[in-house]
């Protein structure tokens, strides 16, 4: 038997010890070929974050993550839009709070707004119980179309909740339950400056 190593082989044997690297690498760093979406564009969010959603600029809109006294200047520099002269100092000196939702109509016009409560939900931010509709009780877990239904009903007779705990005057929602639920809910939600 010839114990010799061809030039093929010897090529071949260096490709798999290359995808072997490389399956290693990419094995404990996705990111390096597979770079994750930027949908958390700045920012820390485990230091109490102010949670800001943009809209209406191509290549910019997202959710930030801001510092605590974010204006919307801070909020342009994070996603990089190059625009933001044409809004005039005190349009970009606005102060930012969680939840909100700046859309750029123009060059020069904004709206500030509420982001949807989807959103809010999706990242951890409550959402006032009195505005809550039906399509945003279903997307909290423990929260079926059944008992979403029975809190909709609850609030239309009463006039609103004053407190998240007024939740368990409602049917079908006990102690158990609520605390499952519960931190997803505020009244008269007041985002944090």
């Amino acid at each position: 038997m010839d114990s010799r190593v061809t030039e093929r082989q010897r090529d071949g044997a260096t490709v798999i010890v290359v995808i072997t690297l490389l399956l290693i690498v990419c094995s404990r760093s996705p990111s390096f070929l597979f770079p994750e979406p930027d949908l958390l564009r700045f920012g820390d969010h485990s230091s109490g974050p102010v949670i800001v959603e943009l809209a209406g600029v191509a290549g910019c809109s997202g959710v930030f993550y801001l510092h605590q006294k974010a204006t919307i200047r801070d909020l342009f520099q994070a996603a990089s839009v190059r625009t933001q002269e044409s809004f005039g100092q005190k349009v970009l000196g606005t102060p930012l709070s969680k939840g909100k939702m700046v859309l750029v109509e123009s060059e020069n016009e904004l709206i500030i707004t509420d982001m949807s409560n989807a959103n809010k939900l999706m990242l951890g931010i409550p959402v006032d119980i009195n505005k809550a509709t039906l399509d945003d009780l279903v997307l909290v877990a423990g929260i079926g179309e059944k008992t979403a239904q029975h809190i909709i009903e609850w609030r239309e007779r009463s006039g609103r909740f004053h407190r998240v705990e007024d939740l368990m005057k409602v049917r079908g929602i006990k102690e158990k339950k609520f605390k499952r639920f519960s931190d997803n809910f505020c009244t008269d939600c007041m985002s944090p400056e």
